[in-house]
Order: structure tokens, then sequence, then C-alpha cells
């Protein structure tokens, strides 16, 4: 095996198509369904026993009839449901965990407006019956293949000050069809997508801020400004949680505020975070190409918009992309020094080191800010599908894959061939100290400083040490089978929903 051919292996299988890819149209779709919002006109003591009413864990019931319209005898339809079904269980389960929130007064959860919320005909006993629930969401489906987006979703009846009660979830069978959702790392990805949109019903959009209110119930004061930033007016939220944990995250006392999205058009600019200043969050506008990360940024939002009685904090997932780089990281021209940002057409590992990618513009990159895009079939964690997964590489390379497997920029290889420097995965461990030990082969190296150069006795080639080590050790870890499909992932713990137990969520429960 030589060195050209090794080359061969990596342009021809690294070029591959990503799957499950998702561009969020929040902003249109909240454009088309248009619905007021309602003032509930408590009297005096009617205040009082809201106020006086003990918080509960947030309940979201929801309504799939319109899912009866699918001809169930095809049994991409019959998936279909159930992929979509039990995606919403996992997300609902989340916020479940994630929110409390005080129960709405009696009657406010019956439906007072038109025939329809989203595409959904509102059945009439919801009309006239209360509903056990802090929010109602009417579940829907189309069939688009030739849109951007998996799933969408917004309120359609929105109570002021107490926030929404009604909302809808629409799923795009269109291009669900084409995923293998019996794999669980694509299902987990369509639970982020489904998390994501909920949260826009939640109160996480540009056009919502005007209805979030302060400790006191009241509008918050410029909630927002607009500023120039590389050359584009950019939306900053500067409410107090949000602004607090920004100039916190990025050490710069003086920051305004946390950038919303400029990029991407009316469907995505202005209802979610930079893509520039913040990566692989749950609310960035295209769905993390790895793994997500639900962040104390949307979370702090989620605070500041005054609906919810408390935000879990342990929920919160540690993120590092741009973390401690200053005023003019959020602000200033994009540094290709940075690790966060690359020069086009490098191949490496993105910046989590969950995957080989490669240096690309993507939608919503600002001009000069490219960073590096995984490839679908090149993340470490997944085994199969894996370009590297082939015996040459496991017998030449040494390389690994698996819940605890990373990807690291080497040109490690053994005696019999030569390769260029490039992303390759491995597994891994840390130690107390933040040491990393990566598994070669049957070989072993440490990494015990920043950026270290290691080598293997009569192996050529040698491994760059992640840049910073006590952050890379406390990178979001992988969960077991990715919770099979029956939970969801807390930095490598699985939470599973009703119904299923165990250390993957793989047993009944």
């Amino acid at each position: 095996m030589n060195r050209t051919l090794i080359a061969l292996l990596c342009l021809t299988a690294v070029f591959a198509t990503r799957i499950l890819q998702h561009e969020c149209v929040h902003d249109d779709i909240a454009e088309t369904f248009k619905y007021d919002v309602q003032d509930l006109n408590l009297d005096d003591d009617a205040n009082r026993r809201l106020q006086g009413t003990a918080p509960r864990n947030i309940k979201i019931t929801y309504d799939m009839s319109f899912f009866n319209n699918l001809n169930m005898t095809d049994p991409v339809n019959v998936a279909f449901k159930q992929n979509s079904e039990k995606a919403l269980k996992v997300a609902l389960q989340y916020f479940s965990d994630l929110l409390t929130i005080v129960p709405k007064p009696a009657g406010a959860m019956k439906w007072n407006l038109g025939p329809t919320c989203g595409l959904v005909t509102v059945p009439d006993a919801d009309k006239t019956t209360d509903k056990d629930s802090d929010l109602h969401l009417y579940i829907s489906y189309t069939d688009e293949p030739t849109k951007t987006f998996l799933a969408y979703a917004g309120w359609c009846r929105f109570l002021r000050v107490l926030g929404p009660s009604h909302g809808t979830v629409n799923f795009n069978l269109g291009l669900l069809r084409n995923y293998q959702f019996s794999n669980p790392i694509v299902f987990n990805d369509l639970v982020q997508i489904v998390t994501h949109e909920i949260t826009h019903v939640l109160g996480f959009s540009g056009n919502d801020v005007q209805y979030w209110v302060n400790s006191a119930k009241q509008p918050h004061v410029n909630p927002t400004s607009v500023q120039l930033i590389r050359g584009l007016n950019s939306t900053v939220l500067q409410t107090p949680n949000v602004q607090a944990y920004a100039r916190q995250y990025y050490g710069c006392p003086n920051l305004a505020g946390m950038l919303f999205e400029n990029q991407g058009g009316a469907g995505s600019a202005g209802s979610h975070w930079e893509t520039t200043v913040i990566n692989n969050e749950y609310m960035n506008a295209a769905i993390s190409l790895t793994q997500g990360f639900f962040s104390k940024f949307t979370t702090s939002l989620l605070r500041d918009t005054g609906f919810y009685s408390s935000v879990n904090a342990a929920l919160e997932e540690p993120t590092f992309y741009g973390k401690d780089a200053g005023c003019t990281f959020v602000t200033g021209a994009c540094d290709t020094n940075k690790r966060e940002y690359c020069s086009a057409g490098t191949q490496k590992c993105d910046y989590y080191y969950y995957a080989v990618s490669a240096c690309n513009p993507t939608t919503f990159s600002d001009v000069g800010c490219n960073n590096q895009q995984a490839y679908s079939n090149a993340k470490c964690y997944e085994p199969n599908g894996n370009f590297q997964n082939n015996p040459t590489y496991i017998q030449k390379l040494g390389v690994g894959f698996g819940q605890s497997s990373r990807c690291f920029i080497s040109s490690l290889s053994d005696p019999t061939v030569s390769i260029n420097e490039q992303g390759l995965c491995y597994n891994y461990t840390c130690n107390s100290a933040n040491q990393v030990i990566i598994q070669v082969g049957s070989n072993q190296v440490t990494c015990s400083q920043n950026n270290q150069v290691v080598t293997i006795p009569n192996w050529r080639g040698s491994l760059k040490c992640p840049e910073k080590l006590d952050q890379f050790c406390n990178y979001k870890k992988v969960c077991p089978n990715f919770c099979s499909s029956n939970g969801y992932c807390d930095n490598g713990v699985c939470k599973c929903i009703s119904g299923f137990k165990g250390a993957d969520c793989s047993q009944t429960a």
C-alpha cells in the first residue's frame, strides 16, 4: 500500500453528500400563519391566584390526527408517522426536564380563534374543553421534496405575559421519507431538529421579543439594537440574562449582547444565533453536522422571555467555540489563525474533533469566516459508513471508532506506508489531569501539553495534540448507542422516555 493509494482513498471516500441537511424557515412560516396576541384580562383575584400557584414541569401535549390522512398501507408512511411521533416524545421529555411553568388559569387553554392552527383544523372539543396542558401542539405534514426544511414550527395562540398556549409543528414527508431512522444517529438528528423547532414555539423568535417580559411582567426596554458588524446590519439581543452571559462567555465586559443570525434571508435571519460567533448550537439556523449543543445562550434567552418559572441549568451544555476570544471575535473581522476559522480548501477536523472535515463557506458564513464542515461519512463516533473503517486504515494507520473516538490531525502510519497529515479517528481517554491518552492501533500516545507533537517508535509521522487539552476533555460526550432512539443524551448519560430504561435506553421498563 503506497502513499498515493492512501491519499486516493481519502479523496474518493470523503466527498460524500451530508445527511439530514436542514435549514430553518421559522420566520417565513411565522409570516404565513399570522395570529393575534390575546389578553386574558384577569381580575385582581385571578391574578393573585395565578401568582400563588406552584410551578410544575412544563406539560406539552399534542394532536396527531392530521396524520390520519396518510395512506397507512404504505410502510414508508407508517415509519414516517412512528418516527415523527417518537421524536416528539423525546423532545417533549427534554423540555419537561428543562422548564417549569405556572399553570395557566382555568379556561385559558380553550381555543377561541379561527378554524385552523397551521394546517390543522382545530377539533370542536378543543374550543369548549379546557386542557391540562401548558402548551398544546397540532402536528401536521407536507410533501415538499424540493424544499430545504425537514420541519417547521410556530405558535398559533399567544397569551400576553403568559406566553404561547397553542402551536404547530409540521414535518416534511417529501424529504424525511429518504432517511434511515432505524439508525439511532440519524434519529438523534431528527430529535435535534424537533427540539430546535419547538424552542421557536416557546419564544425563541425575533418577532416575539416584543412580547417578552421582565421579572415585573413588563416588556423589556430596548431589548435589541442593530449594529454594523463585518459589513452587515446585525440584530443584537441585549436582554439581561443573554447580555450577561455573552459578556462572560466571550470575555468582553462591554459587549452589547448576543448576535442574531444576519444571513440566510427572511427564513433564518433574526431568529437564530449568529453562526459566525457560535457554532454547533441547537439554535443556529442549520442543524449541526455532528453534535448540537443546547447551550446557556439558549437557556438565557428562555429565561429572558419571562414565561417560565425556572430553566434547569443542569441541562446547559458547555460550548467552547469562541469562548474567551474577546470583543473582536464577536464584532471584528474573522482571524483564520484562530481554530474557529480556516482557509478555504483545507481538510482537518471539525472544531470539536468529532469528524474529518473540510473548510468551506456556508449559507450563514460572514465574508472571510469559513469554518470546518464535517463530512457525513467521517464521523469518528459512527463506525458504520465511516470511510476510514476499512482494513487498510485500521491495520496501517491504527484508527478506531465509536463512542470514545475523536478526530486528530495526524500523519502516523506503520513503517510500510507514508501519508500526508490529515484528520484521522482514534479512540481516546482523558485522565484527571486532563492528559489525553490516544490509542493508535496497539500503541498509546499521551498528550500532556497543548499543541504537543507526539510520535510512536518505529512508526512514520506524528500526531498533533488538541489546542486546549482542558477544553477537549470537557467537550460534550457521546451517549451509548445514541440512547437507542428512546431518549436524549445529557453529556454522555441517556435520559430515557417513558417505557424504556438502561444505560442506552434499550430495555423496556
